[in-house]
C-alpha cells in the first residue's frame, strides 16, 4: 500500500507541469539538485561568501528563482540568457548564436564576472548569485543548448509520455513538448525525492565526472560539451510509431538515463567549481 501511495503522490506532482506551457529548464527538482551537490563541493570560502549574500537559505531553495524572476516586468529581459539555440547539424557554439538580447553563454561569462564584484549592493549580488545558480544548471539540460530545425530545443516537438516511477508502475499518460520531458518529467520519474538522487549521484556518478574548467572561455566550453550531449538525446528519440505519435515510455528511460544522471551532477560540480573559483579569491 505504501508503494502503490507514493506512486500516486509522484503522479500528481507530475501532472502539475501539464498546466503550463513555459519551459523551465530541470524544474524545481533538477535544479534543488543541482544548487545541493554545488553546496556540497564548495570550499570553505566560497561557501562562507555564498551565505554572506544569501543568509539562511540554502541553493538549494533558490535555484529556481530565476524561473519566476524571467516572467515578471522586471526579469523578463532574462529570458533569452537560459538558452542557446545551437541547432544540432552544428558540432559548436558560435557568438551568432546568441541574438541581441544575450543568451545562456553571455549570461554566465557575464554574471561570473559579476558576483566576484563586492562593491555592488547587497540586492544586487543577490539577484546576480540567484541568476547564476540557475543558469549553470541551464547549461547541463541538453534541450537548452540545442534544437532542430527551429524547433526551439524539443518545444514544438509533441510526445506521448508513458513513463514508470521509480517503482515500475506506469504513471499517467499525456502529451507534451518533448522538452519539457527533459525539463522535468524524467527528473520526477527517477527517484522519489530529489534529496535521494542527489545521494545516489554523490555515490554512484560525482566520483567519476572530472573537475569542470573555469578558465575565461568556460562558458562557452561548458556548451559545446551540453550541446554533444544535444545531438545524442536527438539520436535517441524515436520516430514517430505507425499511429503518428512518438512514444517516450520505459526504453527511453532506460536509453538515457545515464545521460540524465551525468548531466545533473555535472551541473552541480559546474557550480560548484566556478563559485569556488570566482569566490574563495
Amino acid at each position: 500500500m505504501m508503494t502503490r501511495s507514493r506512486t500516486a503522490m509522484l503522479a500528481l506532482s507530475l501532472l502539475i507541469p501539464f498546466s503550463g506551457s513555459n519551459a523551465y529548464a530541470w524544474g524545481d527538482r533538477g535544479h534543488s539538485i543541482v544548487a545541493e551537490i554545488a553546496m556540497r563541493h564548495l570550499s570553505p570560502k566560497a561557501a562562507a561568501a555564498v551565505r554572506e549574500v544569501l543568509g539562511s537559505e540554502s541553493m538549494a531553495s533558490v535555484a529556481s528563482w530565476a524561473d519566476d524572476y524571467k516572467n515578471t516586468p522586471e526579469g523578463k529581459a532574462t529570458k533569452p540568457w537560459h538558452y542557446v539555440d545551437i541547432d544540432i547539424a552544428r558540432d559548436r557554439y558560435s557568438a551568432d548564436d546568441c541574438s541581441r538580447d544575450g543568451c545562456l553563454v553571455t549570461a554566465m561569462t557575464d554574471l561570473a564576472s559579476n558576483i566576484t564584484d563586492t562593491s555592488r549592493d547587497p540586492a544586487t549580488r543577490r539577484k546576480d548569485l540567484l541568476l547564476l545558480i540557475h543558469l549553470v544548471g541551464d547549461s547541463t539540460q541538453p534541450l537548452h543548448c540545442g534544437e532542430k530545425n527551429g524547433d526551439g530545443g524539443g518545444n514544438t516537438i509533441s510526445v506521448m509520455m508513458e513513463l514508470n516511477a521509480p517503482d515500475q508502475h506506469a504513471l499517467p499518460i499525456g502529451t507534451v513538448p518533448l522538452h519539457a520531458v527533459w525539463d522535468d518529467y524524467l527528473v520526477g520519474a527517477a527517484e522519489w525525492s530529489w534529496g535521494a538522487y542527489v545521494q545516489r549521484l554523490e555515490d554512484h556518478v560525482v566520483p567519476g565526472i572530472a573537475t569542470p574548467p573555469t578558465d575565461a572561455k568556460f562558458a562557452s566550453e561548458w556548451i559545446d560539451e551540453c550541446h554533444a550531449v544535444t545531438q545524442a538525446v536527438y539520436r535517441l528519440t524515436p520516430p514517430a510509431a505507425a499511429d503518428g505519435k512518438i512514444h517516450i515510455g520505459p526504453d527511453y528511460q532506460s536509453a538515457v538515463h545515464a545521460i540524465l544522471d551525468k548531466q545533473l551532477a555535472t551541473g552541480g560540480l559546474r557550480l560548484a567549481a566556478l563559485l569556488n573559483a570566482k569566490l574563495a579569491k
